[in-house]
């Protein structure tokens, strides 16, 4: 479900209206089994086919606009709506307050999901079915891990060679990247979260205000691709794999480097309760978690898998790399938010 479509012109209803005389053949189509799936799967296909679609909303547009056209290749009876909306949790709520029942899977960040889990949003499912491991389930099955944002920095491939970039945190501090650092002020108290939880606050709070007073990092409220391609700044610190991926895709030339910490907020996926399309919902993430679908992540969105039991390119290189990875889990995220409280203080230059 994308907002702001734009109406369709005269000549657009015309050739859609010509199109239903094609109908009968589409739905014979659509009718046909799954090709090249699981057992379960297949299962769940021909529970969801007289749904006939389900809709997923997230926090953004990245992680779910590719969705449609890879699902339809496999279950071309069940067609996929998406909205992406960073309020999409404040939205999802206010629909349940008002007895609506438009959503069928929800997808955002652990900690993003807690607001609406919190409010019993969620439906318990078991996916260990569908290939899930018991450390990738959380709240008794009403999430699932999904995909993982990993912090990286991000450098400018014009300017620098991955060589040239340290491979410790601590290696930001020396002088010789004085002036020639950025940060979004969005995520870099986000970084300082997961490294106080190895470090402790107040080896982080030093690391911080060392970056800023000392390395006069250049903290920005615009996107710092900007700078990268400006040349006005060489080194995004607190980054991720995806936001290379992006500006990648957008031409800038960037590259990433993994680092001896690697944080890795969590992503998951839901079943919403009465949702109108639910075994269509069970499909889609049953589907979502499923090895294929992982690497379409990966390799279409930008957005890997680095869990234990991943195939992914980026979890390989992670552990050929021998990082300590910091995931953020039911039992971190609440100390992650907390640290996160204290240190955009200093990001903000008011503490």
């Amino acid at each position: 479900m994308q907002d702001n479509q734009p109406r369709p012109s005269r000549r657009a209803l015309i050739a859609g209206a010509l199109a239903l005389t094609g109908a009968p053949f589409i739905r014979r189509a659509s009718a046909q089994p799954a090709a090249g799936v699981s057992p379960q799967l297949a299962e769940l296909y021909e529970k969801a086919k007289p749904e006939g679609e389900v809709t997923i909303w997230a926090p953004g547009s990245p992680g779910v606009q590719w969705i449609p056209p890879e699902f339809a290749k496999r279950f071309p009876a069940v067609k996929v709506n998406w909205l992406g909306d960073q309020q999409a949790s404040s939205r999802l709520i206010a629909e349940k307050r008002a007895g609506r029942h438009a959503v069928d899977v929800w997808t955002f960040s652990l900690g993003g999901t807690l607001e609406v889990q919190k409010r019993g949003l969620l439906e318990k499912n078991d996916w260990t079915k569908f290939g899930a491991q018991d450390r990738d389930i959380f709240w008794d099955g009403e999430a699932v891990a999904n995909h993982n944002y990993v912090f990286v920095p991000i450098f400018a491939k014009s300017k620098l060679t991955k060589d040239q970039v340290p491979r410790q945190w601590d290696g930001l501090l020396d002088p010789q990247w004085t002036d020639r650092l950025v940060s979004e002020t969005f995520l870099l108290p986000r970084l300082g979260g997961y490294l106080a939880i190895d470090w402790g606050l107040p080896r982080t709070e030093k690391w911080l205000r060392a970056l800023i007073d000392q390395r006069k990092l250049l903290i920005a409220t615009s996107p710092v691709s900007n700078f990268l391609k400006s040349g006005e700044r060489e080194l995004a610190v607190a980054e991720s794999t995806g936001g290379a991926f992006l500006m990648n895709k957008d031409g800038l030339n960037v590259g990433y480097q993994v680092m001896e910490m690697v944080p890795a907020t969590q992503f998951v996926l839901g079943a919403i309760k009465q949702a109108p399309h639910p075994n269509a919902a069970r499909l889609l993430i049953a589907w979502l978690i499923s090895p294929e679908a992982k690497m379409l992540y990966e390799q279409v969105a930008g957005q890997p898998d680095i869990r234990a039991n991943s195939q992914s390119a980026l979890a390989q290189e992670i552990k050929a790399a021998g990082s300590k990875v910091i995931y953020e889990d039911v039992d971190t995220m609440n100390q992650r938010a907390e640290y996160y409280r204290k240190l955009v203080s200093i990001v903000r230059g008011q503490g």
